[in-house]
């Protein structure tokens, strides 16, 4: 079993033709969660920020993106169902023994970055793939049975470790503390949603443990 980080620079991103349009609409693409699979494509559950001046639907105006429906608007962004049929997405979801992690997404200053947890072949073919689709700029290729650290990567994913140790480094936990999500996703340079996706999850995870062990 091997967890793969793909990272895109904005420089890349720039050069697809197909992505490079999204970013003339959006400063941030974020897919939360997958709605659904089909052969057509995946429909995603995104936040999405649209730059000033341009409206979301000019989604559709894009090859292999369609807002089925918006769902809320803040000053987050915008949450909305989106049916993405892009070869990028397809085919991390169309192999087996491959899964997509999300929260994943494309961001006007980062670029892109995605995580995908697999068996190792159906790994080779992804990455096979994505030569030929769009060539990351960075791969970190992680052996899952060598990510015992404290016995804490059985129990977090590296990304839920991350977060939950800047925000005790930080004193989100202490009593009175004014320190909050948005600050400190900023400060890692991730959205407030992700980051909040993350420490959310870990916190169950680590109450599900604790739980178990006192019993």
């Amino acid at each position: 079993m091997r967890k793969v980080v793909l990272r895109w620079r904005l420089s890349t991103i720039e050069a697809s033709k197909d992505l490079s349009r999204l970013l003339k609409i959006f400063d941030r693409f974020e897919v939360l969660a997958h709605l659904g699979v089909s052969s057509i494509g995946i429909v995603q559950l995104a936040e999405i920020e649209v730059k000033e001046g341009r409206d979301i639907h000019e989604l559709n105006e894009l090859d292999g993106f369609q807002v089925m429906e918006i769902h809320e608007e803040s000053e987050d962004g915008i949450l909305a169902s989106i049916l993405c049929s892009h070869s990028l997405a397809k085919s991390a979801i169309e192999l087996s023994n491959l899964h997509l992690q999300p929260p994943y997404g494309i961001d006007s200053k980062r670029g892109m970055e995605m995580r995908v947890t697999g068996l190792t072949g159906a790994m080779r073919r992804f990455l096979a793939l994505l030569r030929v689709i769009l060539p990351p700029d960075k791969v970190s290729v992680i052996t899952m049975r060598g990510e015992m650290v404290n016995g804490w990567s059985q129990v977090l994913t590296n990304r839920q470790q991350e977060v939950v140790s800047f925000a005790s480094e930080r004193g989100y936990y202490e009593d009175g503390t004014k320190v909050t999500i948005k600050e400190l996703a900023d400060e890692m340079g991730i959205s407030r949603s992700t980051f909040g996706g993350h420490l959310h999850e870990a916190e169950r995870a680590i109450m599900r443990k604790a739980g178990t062990d006192l019993e």
